[in-house]
């Protein structure tokens, strides 16, 4: 209530400040700065940094400028209201050409998006070509960005997979190629470790010392996914080019160049291996896509026009190779992207990310096109948080200091972003024992989130007995959550990074840093995501004696950042009903956009979890069936030998999908299968029930 209370207070003051700014039309200048002198007018500097939030929710509250004149529009359905905005919401929103948006975690960006697109709407919408696209890698945040911002005809919203399977399929082929991308051939980072790095790839070797991660990174970011890349003749970037730690920078890319030419050289048995085994990655896509979008501009340039959108709205760009940004440009009107991101949250596997970057896209797409409105502006910032309260984010501040002092070039280093609110420091749980562990999480802190490394989230959930709320922190990127636990973060670390860690923790490292240590850059990018996950109540547990874990015990109470709790006297803390029924919607959503089927498949378990918790039925039932239907695509990927029974558990799925009403799970199911079927089936089910499917969900 304290916060409501607040949040009334801060809207009548605003309602005060702006009859005085009524009033000070009327006044003369001298009166006015009388009248500030004595504190009775707000000055311009704090009517300037003042910020009104909602009553509900810590996020700005939506204003609208209007007047007597406008009263009997209201009534009338067309009647838009143009949006009120501070000087510092203004200078980002009303920003002219391409714009980017740079703030940490929590801060807004996502509602600046918001923001520009209703002002864009009100500016261009009269004019009957006018579109917009939202584009993010979650489905969850597209769901919400469309609520807060309304459905309109003018405007869309997609994952980028969406997006990418849309072009898929309105772009000509081109000529002599025969390029088919069926998701059981795709090559993420697990299957590239397991399979290639830890089979094939000398790099693992210990005198070269570079890790999977690390290559795969390079092959990703700056031998196929650059700029330079795409405009070698072949979309890969030549070996000189990549040795020569002047060709892309030292900042940019920072592997030690002694590394570069044997990283290669695996990078060329990568290529072998796809080729051999028909795979492909992501970037192999894109690059594809890329080329067909370049014969639709020259051989059909009306088609081209219908892909295109007025204006492109994309957020946590830092999750985009150079490519995937390109894309956004190729169907971006001339200053028509918007992007929002945040480098210290660039944990996407493969990718490393620096702002500067998309400014390069912006001149290679400039010097082709001859429009110089398509090359961004400095970055516009955004410090004031609006997700955690300071006792939080004093503790993920203290986080960045570390990397921007050993890892300068791997994030922009901003003012410190400021609370709104203050609020306790986290807690700290040292060598607690898994049971007491999961005996606390199914009761005083049922609900909680456990945030873990990636690889380890199924351990976790069967280590705390079945407990559903378990994410990998990469996972979670983009997500929110009232309680966060962050567990075994620094014992789960590999041994040879604990002296580090503790050298890193206590100050004792040289500038060199960097270059013996690149993978810790990544680590303290994924501990500054994890804890910005959290918005009131935050704890770092660790199970077990560590070098490193014990510093960081160690530091965050010698820095006065977190307190050391006793177990026992943890007050209850667990969700309510409704939370349980949210949570679930959350990880459904969150299912429905995963890039993998086994992710999906955890999500939709955590789902049905909390339905369960939530004690609705109906809603659990339906997430069972998702479920199901996700395992048997897996089941799929392992084993398809029996082609015709394929067709009849194919066809039982569907039926228990069309019960549920679940009809985008319809057609992934008819994708999976259809290399299975008899051609005739196929086209049969494709024009009478899937085509109508289809029209359905557009």
């Amino acid at each position: 209530m304290q916060l409501i209370d607040d949040s009334k207070s801060r809207t009548a003051r605003q309602r005060n400040d702006s009859k005085s700014r009524t009033a000070q039309k009327q006044l003369s200048e001298s009166v006015i700065l009388d009248l500030r002198n004595e504190n009775l007018l707000p000055s311009q500097r704090e009517a300037k940094k003042e910020v009104l939030l909602d009553v509900f929710s810590n996020v700005p509250l939506k204003l609208y400028d209007i007047n007597y004149q406008s009263i009997d529009d209201i009534t009338t359905s067309s009647w838009s209201p143009k949006l009120h905005l501070t000087d510092e919401e203004r200078d980002v929103v009303e920003a002219d050409g391409t714009v980017l948006v740079l703030g940490r975690s929590g801060t807004g960006k996502t509602v600046c998006i918001c923001n520009r697109m209703e002002y864009d709407r009100q500016v261009y919408g009269q004019d009957s070509t006018f579109s917009q696209l939202f584009v993010a890698r979650s489905k969850r945040l597209c769901r919400y960005v469309s609520e807060a911002t309304g459905n309109h005809d003018t405007n869309s919203f997609l994952t980028f997979d969406e997006l990418v399977y849309n072009l898929d399929t309105s772009l000509p082929s081109l000529e002599g190629s025969d390029n088919s991308f069926f998701p059981s051939q795709r090559v993420d980072f697990m299957r590239f470790k397991q399979e290639f790095y830890n089979t094939q790839s000398s790099s693992s070797s210990k005198e070269k010392k570079v890790s999977a991660m690390i290559l795969w990174t390079a092959i990703r970011t700056f031998i196929k996914g650059s700029i330079e890349a795409h405009q070698s003749p072949d979309g890969i970037l030549p070996k000189d080019d990549f040795i020569a730690v002047e060709k892309l920078g030292k900042n940019r890319c920072r592997v030690p160049a002694e590394y570069r030419a044997s990283m290669y050289d695996e990078f060329l048995k990568y290529e072998e291996y796809k080729a051999k085994l028909g795979l492909w990655d992501d970037i192999d896509r894109i690059q594809h896509l890329l080329s067909r979008l370049d014969k639709c501009m020259t051989t059909e340039p009306a088609a081209f026009d219908q892909l295109r959108k007025s204006k492109i709205y994309v957020d946590e760009v830092q999750d985009y190779t150079q490519i995937e940004i390109l894309l956004f440009f190729y169907l971006g009107g001339p200053g028509g992207l918007f992007l929002a991101g945040d480098p210290a949250q660039s944990v996407v596997e493969g990718t490393e990310f620096r702002f500067e970057e998309i400014r390069t896209v912006g001149f290679h797409v400039a010097e082709s096109s001859g429009n110089r409105d398509l090359i961004p502006s400095k970055a516009k910032t955004v410090n004031v948080n609006f997700r955690s309260h300071a006792g939080i984010l004093n503790c993920a501040g203290s986080i960045l200091e570390y990397l921007f002092k050993y890892f300068p070039g791997s994030a922009k280093q901003l003012q410190t972003d400021y609370g709104l609110f203050q609020g306790s420091r986290p807690g700290v749980l040292h060598k607690v024992k898994t049971n007491q562990l999961a005996t606390l999480l199914s009761d005083k802190l049922n609900g909680t989130v456990v945030l873990v490394h990636d690889e380890s989230s199924d351990y976790w959930r069967k280590a705390l007995g079945g407990y559903k709320l378990v994410y990998g922190i990469r996972e979670a990127k983009g997500l929110e959550f009232k309680s966060v636990m962050i567990l075994d973060f620094f014992s789960e670390l590999p041994s040879s990074l604990h002296k580090p860690w503790r050298n890193l923790l206590l100050d004792r490292e040289g500038q060199d840093f960097e270059t013996k240590y690149p993978l810790i850059g990544t680590h303290l990018k994924l501990l500054y995501t994890g804890i910005t996950r959290c918005i009131e109540r935050l704890f770092f547990v660790e199970t077990c004696s560590s070098i490193a874990g014990d510093t960081l015990v160690r530091w965050l109470n010698q820095n006065a950042l977190a307190t050391k709790n006793n177990i026992n006297d943890i007050e209850s803390m667990a969700m309510t009903s409704d939370e349980f029924l949210s949570e679930g919607f959350n990880n459904a959503e969150q299912a429905e956009s995963a890039e993998e089927l086994d992710l999906a498949y955890i999500a939709l378990d955590r789902a049905v979890w909390c339905f369960e918790q939530a004690d609705n039925l109906p809603l659990a039932a339906k997430a069972r069936t998702n479920r199901r239907s996700i395992k048997f695509r897996l089941d799929l990927l392992k084993d398809s030998s029996d082609e015709e029974m394929v067709e009849v558990k194919g066809a039982q799925m569907v039926e228990s999908l069309i019960r549920e009403g679940l009809l985008l799970e319809v057609v992934n199911v008819y994708y999976s299968i259809s290399p299975f079927m008899r051609e005739y089936s196929k086209e049969q089910l494709e024009s009478m029930f899937i085509s109508k499917i289809r029209l359905v969900l557009a």
